[in-house]
């Protein structure tokens, strides 16, 4: 078996098929979406954060990285939100913007939650899905388009790539530097080497892509063929009915 398929042969859900995980994942996305309470996203984190370890094999190390990677882009969203409802309660009652109540945080955080538990679910879909798989049964199963559906899988193929090629990156410039980035300026630096370290790498791997589409004719039938066909198991009809069930009735509580 080579080293890219390894990849997608390890814990529960790299054993089940693109469509039930897509199932699954949807139906995460509703609760979290339809949960505005903070002590119902947590839970739904707790559970994330346990279903990419123990079924995506996600090490907790790396899991706490992407966890802090995304809370750095929710704290904006939770200022926000926290001013815009302490807004909404002052105007209502007369009261100051500052300082911001209870319950003005506990709205930012569940709000800051469910963006950490949508991209969460995300990382454990992309983690334990081959994209190869996923052109294929989107494409006979559902009847999707191939080109849209080839277009979803190379985001899935690059993303992985990509934030490998950041890290690389990143430990390059430490061997080069022999020491930790000492403040804001050294910081910033690096992170300014890394942006365009990724960035240069996604123009050269689209350069490549885009020539090897272009010379096994990609798009010029209607009807695409596949050498292989990714079956839907009896595994994955009872995930996608368990998920439906287990949504419809966590969304009543």
């Amino acid at each position: 078996m080579r080293k890219s398929e390894q990849k997608y042969s390890g814990g529960l859900l790299h054993r089940l098929d693109p469509l039930s995980k897509l199932v699954a994942l949807a139906c995460i996305a509703t609760l979290a979406m339809h949960w505005d309470e903070l002590e119902r996203q947590v839970i739904l984190l707790l559970a994330l954060a346990a279903g990419a370890k123990l079924g995506a094999g996600i090490g907790w190390g790396r899991l706490l990285r992407r966890i802090a990677w995304i809370l750095g882009f929710g704290l904006p969203l939770f200022v926000v939100t926290a001013l815009a409802v302490q807004l909404q309660e002052g105007g209502a009652g007369g009261g100051a913007i500052l300082p911001i109540s209870g319950h003005a945080l506990e709205d930012a955080a569940a709000v800051t939650l469910r963006l950490v538990n949508l991209f969460l679910s995300s990382l454990a879909y992309i983690e334990s899905t081959n994209p190869k798989d996923f052109v294929v049964m989107m494409s006979t199963r559902l009847k999707l388009p191939y080109r849209f559906v080839f277009g979803v899988s190379l985001a899935m193929t690059f993303l992985p790539l990509l934030a490998e090629e950041g890290r690389q990156a990143a430990a390059a410039r430490k061997l080069r530097l022999g020491r930790k980035p000492r403040g804001i300026a050294e910081r910033l630096a690096q992170w300014r080497g890394q942006l365009v370290t990724v960035f240069t790498g996604a123009i050269r791997r689209v350069e490549q892509t885009a020539g090897a589409m272009d010379v096994k004719g990609f798009g010029a039938y209607r009807e695409r063929t596949f050498l292989r066909d990714v079956p839907l198991k009896a595994a994955g009809v009872w995930t996608m009915l368990a998920s439906l069930v287990l949504t419809a009735g966590l969304w009543m509580l």
